[in-house]
């Protein structure tokens, strides 16, 4: 629970960015060159994204991948010795250019397009194709583009509790328990084509380092401006709080994740 005190809430201020909008994705860009968690954290495993990286890979058959939304490629390259072809898209440019620095091999190739709208790919091209918090309206072009039984999948951040929401209450707005129903009527699936439909909650256990890193999470992708007012307003209360409820592996917080399988038809 809190400790009484509703802190500076800063998606009220006027700088604030909605998080993973096109123009928070450019400014993210803009700050760090790279879509990169910056604050200092450990985990307990499984991680969420390692059990989604597992179940592309256990779907892949040196077939061909898709990547919706890669940022700078970082997560897509893993694949590259178990796929015959990998393309990542992303809406900003500078995530697609450095993707496109730092390849290694051949058969991997980044391109600026934006995966809310037309996909420029055949029908039935690839055998995989996935989103990491990527775009959510984009399955109807993923039916079109996989070949019939492909794996379609997508995985979606879906809150944090514990240790944010009940500690900070102001700085981290409360929200519902995360249901799988809410991110199907979200994603827009009915008249997807897609079968086997099937989503899951995870839980992921984190525990954040120090009381700037619980700003850092708050303010990632926002101007320095902005998390200037932030710290201003909020590190002195943070840290009494971090203090007092963190433990030797630091503050324990709680990530919710939807994974999202299906089938192209």
């Amino acid at each position: 629970m809190s400790d009484g005190k509703i802190l500076f809430d800063p998606m009220k201020h006027a700088e604030w960015i909605p998080p993973h909008s096109r123009e928070w994705y450019e400014q993210l860009f803009k700050e760090t060159g790279e879509y990169r968690y910056p604050w200092k954290s450990q985990f307990e495993e499984p991680r969420a994204e390692i059990i989604f990286g597992h179940k592309i890979a256990a779907n892949l058959n040196y077939g061909r991948l898709l990547d919706v939304g890669c940022g700078h490629g970082e997560f897509a390259l893993q694949f590259a010795l178990d796929a015959r072809e990998i393309v990542g898209i992303d809406v900003v440019e500078g995530f697609i250019e450095k993707g496109n620095q730092h390849k290694s091999l051949g058969n991997i190739n980044f391109m600026v397009t934006d995966g809310d709208g037309h996909l420029p790919f055949p029908n039935d091209y690839f055998d995989v194709a996935y989103t990491k918090k990527g775009p959510r309206d984009w399955y109807h072009e993923a039916n079109r583009i996989v070949k019939p039984g492909g794996m379609i999948l997508g995985l979606y951040h879906a809150g944090s509790h514990g240790g944010l929401r009940d500690r900070f209450p102001g700085l981290y707005s409360p929200m519902p328990q995360p249901e799988a129903n809410d991110i199907l009527s979200d994603l827009n699936l009915h008249g997807s084509g897609l079968t086997d439909i099937h989503v899951e909650l995870f839980e992921e256990i984190e525990y954040l380092a120090t009381p700037e890193d619980v700003l850092i999470k708050k303010c990632f992708g926002q101007n320095h401006k902005l998390k200037e007012i932030v710290w201003q307003e909020c590190l002195q209360d943070v840290e009494v709080i971090f203090n007092k409820h963190a433990t030797k592996q630091g503050l324990k917080v709680f990530n919710y994740y939807h994974l999202l399988t299906a089938r192209a038809s």
